[in-house]
């Protein structure tokens, strides 16, 4: 899986582009190592923060056959769990900030009639800020849905929408909301690509800029070892 992202705000907030490269590379049906780097926006400064991570998944047996992803295997599995660390660094003028991350996924799924797939992923992250340690629990809930008659090269167009929520150890309450929806095209010419277009609206309440609007466009490309 490949990520290549760049967002916009609106001309009342503050505005970032977040370019990202992400490689999944699938080892065997059970397990898929996932490899990332990128920028987003920090946590702890105002400003943008630089992070290379990576881990390892791991899927139940599959059991939606009528769920047919063309890009991510992880959709055909009612669970899958993953192992992820993740190092990041931020500066603001003379400030620095460094971070440690590991992070502990589980994310269930429900599919309808292979028409509607929904995503629960939990996410807990045991955080190591300049040297502090820190806990956060991420809740995000995702719907999506491929529609048979919007095709391109035989492969759907799938539409999608989510919120996630934070909950922060530091500030012992929920702080950080976000929703997003979009829609996946798939690349005819590159096999297992897709491309995303998408909006965010994320609100902080701890945050020195509480709302911001979000416009990202991402590809991702999935690559697979198995037979």
């Amino acid at each position: 899986m490949a990520i290549l992202s760049a967002f916009g705000q609106n001309s009342g907030a503050p505005t970032e582009v977040d370019p990202g490269v992400a490689v999944g590379i699938e080892l065997n049906h059970r397990v898929r190592l996932d490899l990332y780097t990128g920028r987003e926006k920090s946590d702890e400064l105002d400003s943008s923060k630089w992070k290379i991570g990576g881990g390892v998944s791991l899927r139940t047996k599959p059991l939606f056959k009528n769920f047919i992803d063309h890009f991510d295997a992880d959709k055909q599995h009612v669970l899958v769990a993953a192992v992820m660390y993740e190092y990041s660094k931020a500066s603001d003028a003379e400030i620095r900030s460094i971070e440690h991350k590991l992070m502990l996924d589980a994310t269930g799924r429900y599919a309808f009639g292979g028409k509607i797939l929904i995503s629960d992923r939990n996410r807990f992250e045991f955080r190591w800020v300049d040297g502090d340690s820190r806990f956060r629990y991420r809740n995000r809930l995702f719907v999506e849905r491929p529609w048979k008659a919007w095709k391109i090269k035989k492969r759907e167009i799938t539409t999608y929408g989510g919120a996630e929520a934070f909950w922060d150890q530091k500030f012992t309450k929920w702080n950080q909301f976000r929703f997003t929806a979009g829609v996946q095209f798939p690349i005819p010419a590159l096999k297992r690509t897709s491309i995303d277009l998408y909006c965010e609206r994320a609100h902080c309440v701890t945050c020195s800029n509480p709302n911001v609007n979000v416009f990202g466009a991402s590809i991702y490309i999935f690559f697979s070892n198995r037979k």
